[in-house]
């Protein structure tokens, strides 16, 4: 898979502010991302994974191997970018 395939995959599963995926091993099977999305308001940290995970599950049996999340609201991304 390629970074921008797993963005899209993402984006069409939930609402997204900002999203940056990452194949640091340029491997294609070894992604990063950092997913910034209202859906994960009052989520619990594994539960905001539980949801991109859930939009990804058939990539994972295919073509995906791991991949590492950072999931922000877009309250909590503001106040890093302002910060």
């Amino acid at each position: 898979m390629k970074p921008f395939e797993i963005e899209s995959v993402i984006q069409k599963a939930l609402e997204v502010v900002h999203i940056e995926v990452r194949n640091p091993r340029e491997d294609g099977l070894h992604f990063e991302a950092l997913v910034v999305s209202p859906a994960f308001e009052g989520k619990s940290l594994v539960e905001q994974h539980q949801i991109v995970m859930n939009s990804l599950k058939t990539h994972f049996q295919m073509a995906l191997h791991a991949l590492s999340l950072k999931t922000l609201t877009p309250k909590e991304w503001s106040e890093r970018q302002n910060g």
